[in-house]
């Protein structure tokens, strides 16, 4: 598939038929002598430049791309530090100071990986000036997505936005980053098979849309480094390009669908879980987002497994079993996030409405939703082994969680969003959190 084609072009898609749209229009790891002229084609003969960073991505490369630039453009670096927090994260208090700025600005440049990415293309989004991203590490799809995400009132939120125009990465910057932030990238990007199947699951349920053509993007790439976590501990420049391609095209994927459905399933639920948790009660988050994500996906996994040789009768069966007692797990969301109550309750309200459509439909959808979706994650134990060779953790306990917030994010984080994730299938079932308090007990380690 051609993807440097699609890129700044809408097109109907053959597989679904619908319009699709992918607004970044230039994607570059090579010679920085590129940037400069397609900056002056962005501004388009205006000079301003909002350069964003944060003091670590400002030590990182921020200073380099600024002296790299500043002949040809006025520049005003925003660099963000710490508030209440060891680093700085993707919380709406970070945005007042960008956005005094970005009014003078012809174009908001970011330096950084999620948190300063996010934060740069929602100020854009608001002001309406391009962005042009510049990764300091492969640690997320972001950079080419058409969605931010942070925390507002002490919710994880997500929100369209528009994609970076064009993505410029240094190979050498690349190389030199955290390697904990290599792993994170590696483990989220390894997530798109599950965030795909849920998104299938959830078309099949409530009639969402669903294209087959962003879960053949990412299948693809995967393949290129997959098998390869040993040499991203070892640095290699080939196989740091390879998942830098794989989460840019990570990205486009979510063009292609205009939503984080290709991306974002049941496992970045609980990731999200985490983040609101620490954003409460800790001055650091448990770990980087996509390594977060690579336990929820060993979890998302687990219910896969136990579900995949259930037959209709099965399920028509469990249902009439399970009762759940929403009242309660609203009250323990709030009490756990009494600053979200409102944003919490809209949520959950929309994830009631789909329930109710879930409960009466299940048991009439399950061949088809096993027949499309569940052939479309990777087992258990083959996750294992690659995020093992990665150096990868695989239980949310060895990020620093104790017994009871474990268990609370993986029966809870379903009713943090709107939507239908094997998380609901496995809860409306009662099958959830008897696979979670056996995860918690380490029967799964």
């Amino acid at each position: 598939m051609d993807i440097e084609n699609l890129m700044g072009r809408e097109f109907r898609c053959k597989r679904c038929g619908e319009i699709h749209r992918v607004s970044t229009l230039y994607i570059d790891n090579g010679p920085s002598g590129e940037i400069p002229l397609f900056l002056r084609k962005a501004a388009g003969g205006k000079n301003k430049i909002l350069l964003l960073a944060d003091t670590i991505t400002w030590e990182a490369a921020g200073e380099k791309y600024g002296k790299l630039i500043e002949k040809e453009f006025n520049i005003t670096p925003v660099v963000l530090s710490p508030e209440k927090e060891k680093r700085v994260t993707a919380r709406e208090s970070y945005l007042p100071a960008i956005r005094k700025e970005a009014g003078s600005a012809d174009i908001i440049v970011t330096v950084g990986t999620g948190t300063v990415t996010d934060l740069g293309k929602i100020t854009g989004e608001e002001t309406g000036k391009p962005v042009i991203s510049f990764p300091t590490a492969p640690s997320m799809n972001g950079y080419t997505s058409p969605v931010a995400a942070y925390i507002k009132e002490g919710l994880k939120l997500t929100i369209p936005v528009k994609p970076a125009l064009a993505v410029f990465s240094s190979q050498e910057v690349l190389s030199n980053a955290p390697m904990e932030l290599i792993k994170a990238g590696f483990a989220d990007s390894l997530a798109k098979a599950f965030a795909n199947a849920d998104w299938q699951i959830s078309s099949i349920i409530t009639g969402e849309s669903f294209c087959s053509m962003p879960y053949e993007i990412v299948s693809a790439s995967e393949k290129e480094y997959m098998e390869k976590g040993d040499m991203l501990l070892k640095r290699d420049p080939k196989t740091l390009d390879k998942l830098m391609e794989a989460l840019n095209l990570g990205g486009i994927s979510m063009s292609i669908a205009g939503k984080s459905s290709p991306a974002s399933g049941g496992e970045h639920l609980i990731s999200h879980f985490l983040d609101m948790y620490s954003h409460l009660y800790r001055e650091e988050i448990f770990a980087y987002h996509g390594l977060q994500v690579g336990t929820g996906v060993i979890f998302s996994s687990l219910l896969y497994e136990e579900m995949k040789d259930l037959s209709a009768g099965d399920v028509k069966i469990l249902l009439q079993e399970t009762s759940q007692e929403y009242g309660k797990e609203f009250e323990r969301l709030v009490s756990l996030f009494p600053t979200a109550g409102t944003l919490l309750e809209r949520e959950f309200r929309e994830k009631m409405r789909q329930i109710m459509i879930l409960r009466e439909s299940l048991h009439d959808k399950w061949e088809d939703i096993k027949r499309k979706a569940f052939p479309m994650v990777y087992e258990t134990e083959k996750i294992r082994k690659v995020y093992e060779k990665a150096d990868i953790p695989l239980h949310i306990s060895k990020l620093g969680a104790g017994e009871e917030l474990v268990l609370d994010s993986l029966i809870l984080a379903r009713f943090i969003r709107g939507r239908v994730t094997i998380l609901d299938l496995a809860g409306e079932t009662g099958i959830l959190e008897k696979v979670a308090r056996k995860y918690v007990m380490g029967d799964y380690t």
